[in-house]
């Protein structure tokens, strides 16, 4: 049967309004947006469940080829992270050190320029020393920052930094205490020479006879029991205890995010994004919160979310 085009618009405008209504009911509304797909988890014996940490603070990175040591480190007595910040000039490899602090983490202070990582707290939290890359002359040196307000120092000023025939690698080993910094620099092709600061003479010793260069020299530091149990010896990726022991961040093969509840025998994602790859995470010194690098950007997670 004919009908006018007068009647036939008003019909095929009906169907049409018809038909989105179920698509509506049917597919969801037109404003849902699609959750980022979780990761399903391999883990032996372990339980997946709903995440119970939730995102509080993101900032931009640096982003490096290889290891450069911690480029996130928490203070060991507050809840102040710092961090290798990308800058408008540099976002590969060398950046400028800046910390955040609790309860925002939205306020970045800079401590110091030309930062590539190896950031590591003094005992009691008032100096920070780092790796730094002169742009000058492209040798590697020492910082020291301080959170407190003092300029910041190179333990290896101009000409002293340059302690081979190439970029003179060195290397953060540990605090001995709030007044004398343990580091490696290196001496010539495949050898490294232990060395003694004093933080405030700024004068070195040499420690016992040169040696070997290790394959880790920047790799990324994690925490973990003397004894690891035999559940985790052998699970895949990196695993990092927070300080009470009770839980375990772990970075799996594929760069997923997880927290391992100990006690329970439980684990969940940490939203990440479908495409993100995590490559090191840090505890605050309370547990309370969980620092994660992904790509490039630092993303900082609370334990205490809202309901």
């Amino acid at each position: 049967m004919y009908l006018p085009s007068l009647i036939r618009r008003p019909i095929i405008f009906i169907g049409l309004l018809l038909l989105i209504s179920a698509c509506t009911f049917l597919g969801g509304t037109k404003g849902d947006v699609t959750p980022t797909p979780m990761p399903t988890s391999s883990v032996p014996g372990l339980q997946v469940i709903s995440p119970e940490a939730c995102q509080v603070a993101e900032q931009g990175m640096i982003r490096v080829e290889h290891p450069q040591g911690d480029l996130i480190s928490w203070s060991p007595v507050t809840n102040t992270l710092a961090y290798i910040a990308s800058t408008q000039g540099s976002s590969w490899n060398v950046g400028e050190l800046d910390i955040l602090s609790a309860p925002l983490f939205d306020s970045p202070k800079r401590l110091a320029t030309q930062a590539a990582g190896e950031l590591t707290w003094s005992p009691n939290g008032i100096t920070l020393a780092f790796l730094g890359l002169r742009r000058s002359d492209n040798l590697y040196t020492i910082g020291l920052a301080y959170p407190g307000g003092r300029a910041s120092k190179d333990l290896f000023p101009a000409e002293a930094a340059r302690t081979d025939d190439f970029s003179s690698q060195k290397a953060i080993i540990e605090w001995m205490d709030e007044g004398r910094l343990k580091v490696n620099t290196s001496c010539g092709i495949n050898c490294m020479q232990t060395m003694v600061f004093g933080v405030i003479s700024g004068l070195s010793t040499p420690i016992g006879d040169p040696v070997q260069h290790e394959w880790d020299l920047w790799s990324v530091s994690t925490n973990h029991p003397a004894n690891i149990p035999l559940e985790y010896a052998n699970l895949a990726g990196q695993l990092n205890w927070s300080s009470d022991e009770s839980h375990i961040a772990y970075i799996d093969e594929a760069g997923n995010a997880w927290v391992i509840n100990i006690g329970s025998g439980t684990l969940y994602p940490l939203d990440i994004g479908a495409y993100g790859t995590a490559t090191e995470t840090d505890w605050s010194y309370d547990g309370q919160y969980l620092a994660v690098q992904v790509d490039q950007n630092l993303k900082i997670f609370s334990f205490d979310c809202p309901e």
